[in-house]
């Protein structure tokens, strides 16, 4: 059934946590431990259960998401026309000959619907065929501490995509420069179709009766969601939309921009009279011209299918994900997944190739490259390892923890025997490995990536930095935002917590 948010019998939370701590101890307590244990877990699971429950309004309320809402695809479409007919320079909005310009290079076409909804077909089937592991999420509060099944298959779904975009680009069936020579018209369709199905789900939500935390403001509704765990058959979509759509994306779109630039280069020669080498493959069954991409599109293409392969093979991690185990199914997470993360986080990348197909290609000094390639990678290793870090222990901690070998697994990923804070809620707080240096050392981290992915385009314009600030800008209000449930959550506990680790983003420093 559509949506169905597979309800359960409450199965006894109080004594299931009390039996994994059981476990992790290895020791049997004494029947006044046992008792003050579960009276102990029983009031974590009554905070649960509130704070699960409580609505706040946040980003302004009704009248700030409605202006978010509107604001987001105007943003975009803004920032798209001034790298496709300015050359990445701003200009004053409100003139009319600026939309004039640009609008035609973001109109709808049959072939953009045909490509951006096959993909996400596509990514639908492989999600519910493909084999892959099935982990237990978190205790869901609002299902009586039910714990959900996820099939995590994404890895094998992500070398299928990179056979087929292979194999479709090499037999001329679809070169896989087509995404980027028709980005404007599938960024369009993309935004309409995260419009189309966060106003569906909100309405097939109501119909069935499957809202949660409901504020009793439309706009507010539609905007956080009005269904904590939406499904169709095995397919979670809130992890479907984060995982399978936006990265993957992200990724094809610098990887379209890498070969246009290559054939771009490769053309240039040509005219100019200078034969290209030649690679030959499989005893010259394949053969390419060496590689003329620019070291800062090679750059992107390399950024962005490090986050592609992350998000991938550590798939069964993004469960115990605040996103998931929290944040209900609405405009936030369907618009920004399936439109905003993919086609304005690529704005680097189009900058970039604009530039080439001006004849002004982005160089920089070896020394200046190789920093950032070696800047990129360090942050991906801190970035890689803390979320794992925490996710892993967390996926212990209710005993879903599953051993993987999907490449690559960085030294440092699982922690054995870490520190931690019992808090009198019944959870733990990590403070060992990276967690106990900065509690939010993986944001820090992610910012350092985002940040190197507009240093790479030079300092011309300030749209490749737009993830960069934007970036800020959310992870502020989120840890504000998780500072503040964290407080409520464990009381005095948190405070010791921050006592213990009183750095937030960068160790010794801030």
């Amino acid at each position: 059934m559509l949506l169905q948010s597979e309800r359960g019998s409450f199965r006894g939370a109080a004594g299931g946590l009390r039996n994994r701590a059981r476990s992790d101890c290895k020791v049997f307590p004494s029947p006044a431990s046992r008792k003050s244990n579960a009276t102990t877990v029983s009031e974590g699971v009554e905070k649960d259960i509130a704070c699960d429950s409580k609505v706040h309004y946040e980003f302004g309320g009704p009248m700030g998401v409605s202006a978010l809402m509107i604001g987001f695809p105007l943003l975009m479409s803004y920032f798209f026309i001034c790298l496709a007919v300015n050359h990445g320079h701003l200009e004053n909005p409100l003139r009319w000959d600026f939309w004039e310009r640009g609008a035609p290079t973001m109109i709808p076409t049959q072939r953009a619907i045909v490509i951006y909804l096959s993909f996400n077909l596509f990514q639908f089937i492989t999600a519910a065929t493909m084999p892959g592991i099935k982990v237990m999420g978190i205790p869901v509060p609002s299902l009586g501490g039910k714990q959900l099944e996820y099939l995590c298959n994404g890895i094998a779904t992500w070398y299928l995509d990179l056979v087929l975009v292979a194999v479709l680009h090499i037999s001329g069936w679809f070169p896989i420069t087509i995404v980027v020579d028709e980005i404007g018209p599938i960024m369009s369709v993309a935004m309409l179709w995260g419009v189309f199905v966060t106003v569906g789900t909100y309405i097939v939500a109501c119909v069935l009766e499957r809202t949660h935390r409901m504020s009793g403001s439309i706009p507010y509704d539609m905007f956080m969601g009005a269904i904590l765990n939406p499904r169709i058959g095995t397919v979670d979509l809130k992890m479907f939309s984060e995982i399978r759509i936006p990265w993957k994306i992200l990724f094809f779109i610098s990887l379209s921009a890498a070969v246009k630039d290559h054939g771009i280069n490769v053309e240039r020669e040509l005219q100019a009279g200078i034969t290209p080498e030649l690679w030959s493959f499989f005893g010259g069954l394949i053969e390419i011209y060496k590689i003329k991409t620019s070291w800062p599109l090679l750059f992107m293409v390399l950024a962005h299918f490090l986050y592609a392969n992350a998000c991938m093979k550590g798939e069964e991690c993004i469960p115990t994900t605040w996103d998931i185990f929290y944040e209900k199914w609405g405009y936030m997470l369907i618009f920004w997944n399936f439109a905003g993360v993919p086609f304005s986080y690529c704005y680097p990348t189009l900058y970039l190739l604009n530039q080439s197909l001006a004849n002004e290609p982005i160089n920089h000094p070896t020394v200046y490259t190789i920093s950032l390639f070696v800047i990129l990678l360090a942050a991906y290793y801190v970035w890689d390892t803390a979320n794992s870090q925490k996710n892993r222990f967390r996926m212990l901690q209710h005993g879903t923890y599953v051993q993987r070998n999907s490449f690559p697994q960085l030294p440092w990923g699982t922690l054995h025997n870490p520190t931690y804070i019992k808090t009198k809620h019944g959870s733990k707080l990590l403070t060992g490995g990276w967690w106990g240096l900065a509690r939010k050392i993986h944001y820090t981290a992610d910012l350092v990536m985002a940040l190197s992915w507009g240093l790479i385009t030079g300092f011309d314009s300030y749209i490749p930095y737009f993830y960069f600030t934007f970036f800020i800008a959310v992870l502020v209000h989120r840890v504000g935002r998780d500072h503040v449930r964290c407080k409520e959550k464990y009381g005095a506990d948190f405070d010791e917590y921050c006592r213990q680790v009183p750095y937030v983003f960068i160790p010794y420093i801030f």
